[in-house]
């Protein structure tokens, strides 16, 4: 995955502005004229793969900081990306308006490859059969971040479809990802593993990983288009990505030593070369240890030490999640800070430079998140649990209480016996102890449909999070965007601009 990450300059002229969503890429690469050879093909696709990691860096700014978990902790909330943490952020806010056009860029770059391959007569078949599947798993990947914070978004699959592009209905935006991702994940498509410089790329299982959630997510963010089957379709994605398991140590999942690790599905790739000033480019590490041995707070924080205090002391995932005291190599001695860090970030065999090295990679899907997918379906689907979703939630739960085989029975599974309601709230408990900073919470919280009870309550000496309302459901559609095409880009509820022609009079009825 190096090789896929330090060659930006192959393919990023090829990925235009989206300032207008115009989809058609410029450079002299694309058309007619590319690909010529197999080499050519891989360095499209190569380059459809940087949006991903461009992605990284303000990922935790829309997907973690307006939920209830994290705040900002930089004593400036003019910022864009401050501001989203007090809700005080609009369409013209930089971050919302980057996390748009890189996304984009990702869609730009996934048409014009998945279009130029098909057409290139030069590329070997099985190479070409490949590197679509791995374009449209990214356009999947992207449109479904898209789909999630915007809502309705425009859909283009073909390089001229940008122009005046109208917003596209949710039902008919994860159709389109569903059928990438059935497409990545056919028989012969996509290996189940890759070596060498190619570990990392996109995989049979990733697809079939990433189809498992967006079938769980599609059944409850649009519920009346058949959710038991939806929910059942997500039940057997998720029973089809097999050839992983759970590391004994919690951490491993984020050792720089480990990448690719037996865990790891997809991952958003870093290494030192291939930002312009040569950090790296994934500032997760320097947003969570930015101000290092000292109280004062870094970008990005625990929103209060209720979330600390909520672990089991003796689950490994609270200090594998926040560093509440750590060892600093220039006193000999060890820091405890009044508010934890988010550790999983933090690389602490390289303690004093942790926040300028920024080569470690963003975790996006792995064996354990599979594993409550397949709890959270089959509960919702049947209203209640049964045999299969206790024993996936559990060993979850019984690799965080390190008792191994993590197959075997403990005293720390979830009890049986429970109500649909109580193991839905089991479900929902253990996704907010295995993903902390890992950009999930927002999107759990929108889905759960209790994004403004959950987070309007962190009211304290650190935060204030009261300002949160319903429009906090998404975000505000770029107002860049919509001066070049108001008409099909109309705004979201609740923000300025919206009409309520467009978007009914309050579309989160019955949403807490």
């Amino acid at each position: 995955m190096k090789r896929i990450l330090s060659i930006t300059v192959l393919f990023a002229a090829g990925l235009v502005s989206c300032n207008d969503l115009s989809l058609v890429p410029v450079d002299r690469l694309t058309g007619s004229n590319f690909p010529l050879t197999d080499n050519d093909a891989i360095a499209a696709v190569n380059g459809v793969y940087i949006a991903n990691s461009d992605f990284s860096s303000s990922s935790s700014y829309v997907a973690e900081l307006p939920a209830d978990a994290m705040q900002c902790g930089e004593e400036v909330t003019t910022g864009s990306g401050a501001a989203i943490g007090v809700y005080r952020h609009d369409a013209n806010n930089g971050t919302v308006t980057y996390v748009w056009s890189v996304l984009y860029q990702g869609v730009t770059g996934a048409n014009a490859a998945i279009d130029n391959i098909a057409a290139a007569a030069a590329v070997s078949e099985p190479l070409k059969t490949r590197l679509t599947g791995e374009a449209k798993f990214l356009r999947a990947l992207y449109y479904f971040y898209l789909v999630q914070l915007f809502g309705e978004v425009p859909l283009a699959l073909h390089p001229e479809d940008g122009i005046g592009v109208t917003r596209a209905p949710l039902d008919e935006v994860y159709a389109q990802i569903v059928d990438d991702l059935k497409a990545a994940s056919a028989s012969g498509v996509l290996p189940v593993s890759y070596g060498g410089a190619d570990r990392g790329r996109a995989t049979n299982g990733a697809a079939r990983a990433l189809l498992a959630k967006v079938y769980l997510v599609w059944a409850q963010v649009s519920p009346g288009s058949d959710a038991a089957g939806k929910y059942t379709l997500a039940i057997e994605a998720a029973n089809h990505v097999t050839g992983y398991e759970l590391e004994e140590d919690f951490l491993d999942n984020w050792n720089t030593n480990r990448r690719n690790g037996k865990e790891n599905i997809f991952s958003a790739h870093h290494v030192i070369s291939q930002a312009s000033n040569g950090d790296g480019g994934n500032h997760l590490a320097h947003c969570s240890f930015a101000t290092g041995f000292s109280d004062v707070t870094p970008h990005l924080i625990v929103s209060d030490l209720s979330f600390y205090n909520r672990f089991d002391d003796r689950d490994q995932r609270k200090a594998g999640s926040y560093a509440k005291r750590l060892y600093n190599p220039d006193t000999d001695d060890y820091f405890e800070f009044t508010l934890p860090r988010f550790r999983k970030y933090i690389d602490t065999l390289n303690i004093t430079t942790t926040n300028l090295t920024r080569s470690i990679d963003r975790t996006i899907l792995r064996y354990a998140e599979v594993l409550l997918i397949k709890a959270e379906a089959q509960n919702e689907r049947d209203l209640g649990p049964d045999t299969e979703s206790y024993e996936a939630i559990n060993q979850v739960r019984r690799r965080a209480f390190r008792h191994f085989p993590v197959t075997a029975a403990s005293a720390d599974d979830v009890p049986a016996g429970l109500s649909y309601e109580q193991f839905r709230e089991a479900v929902r408990n253990e996704r907010f102890f295995e993903f902390v900073y890992e950009q999930k919470r927002w999107f759990d919280l929108v889905r759960w449909r209790i994004l403004v009870e959950s987070a309007s309550v962190v009211k304290n000496e650190f935060t204030d999070k009261s300002a949160i309302g319903l429009k906090h459901y998404r975000f505000p559609i770029p107002q860049s965007q919509r001066n070049i095409n108001p008409e099909g880009l109309w705004q979201n509820w609740g923000w300025d601009g919206a009409d309520e022609a467009k978007t009914g009079a309050n579309p989160y009825a019955g949403f807490k």
